[in-house]
């Protein structure tokens, strides 16, 4: 298993390979990606049984679904951690591990769920990306993308419109791709 890393053109021609039933491409992906999405969704559950079946989620959903992809909408490693990333949040949902936290807490401790994300964030230019954010953003995009919550939900818990929250969402990740120059697009 590598680490991941290849040249974006030689991605989508295994993603266009796959497409089109190539089970050769699909091997080479698996081998690049493997441990990467099982890193992701082990770090996210904390359980490696779950995290091996998020894996096969994702790799089965790039197999039946390598046609989805769109180059001009981002790379495709970041398109499979996104799979990644959404799948773990799916388990996650189905798991009901997150616990409920009163309102107030979420509001006392808004700096502590941000600090927390960042930490976790791989990569030097996603957290000076982040930074650039506003608190109001930056804190829709922690819960949204790290702490597992739908818009709906963190318009509930932030007692704010659905309106806002999706217009925060939207402007921050706007930005967030502006700040990485295109990798963002991965995150929609």
């Amino acid at each position: 298993m590598g680490d991941g890393r290849m040249g974006g053109g030689e991605e989508e021609r295994l993603l266009e390979q796959i497409a089109a039933g190539d089970v050769d491409a699909f091997a080479a992906l698996y081998d690049r990606y493997s441990r990467s999405v099982y890193s992701l969704a082990c770090r996210m559950l904390g359980d490696s049984q779950t995290a091996q079946e998020i894996t096969q989620d994702v790799f089965e959903g790039i197999w039946r679904g390598a046609r989805a992809f769109t180059p001009r909408r981002g790379n495709a490693r970041g398109w499979i951690l996104a799979l990644a990333h959404h799948k773990s949040v799916d388990a996650l949902r189905r798991q009901k591990v997150r616990a409920v936290e009163p309102l107030s807490e979420v509001q006392a401790h808004d700096a502590d769920v941000v600090a927390v994300a960042l930490a976790r964030v791989e990569g030097e230019a996603v957290r000076a990306a982040l930074g650039t954010l506003s608190d109001v953003q930056r804190t829709v995009v922690v819960l949204a993308y790290y702490g597992g919550y739908t818009q709906q939900e963190i318009a509930h818990r932030l007692a704010v419109p659905l309106g806002t929250i999706k217009t925060r969402m939207r402007d921050g990740l706007q930005r967030l791709r502006t700040a990485l120059g295109g990798v963002g697009e991965s995150m929609r």
